[in-house]
């Protein structure tokens, strides 16, 4: 979700590397599905420099986890 919400902003990962101080390692593993925990300091900076909510970088799959 955070890649596509930097495409209709026109922002690459590297400016909101810049913008924010979070690596580009992180936004990229974050772009990708590559995590399994995000830090809420990352989080409040990602949302606060694109001007969106949680919703907008994160989603649930319930699938995961047979709950």
């Amino acid at each position: 979700m955070l890649s596509e919400l930097l495409d209709s902003k026109n922002i690459s990962q590297n400016q909101l590397a810049k913008n924010t101080g979070i690596s580009v390692n992180t936004l990229r593993n974050l772009s990708h599905n590559k995590t399994s925990r995000i830090n809420f300091d990352v989080l409040e900076k990602i949302c606060i420099c694109l001007d969106c909510g949680v919703e907008d970088i994160l989603c649930v799959e319930r699938d995961q986890y047979n709950i």
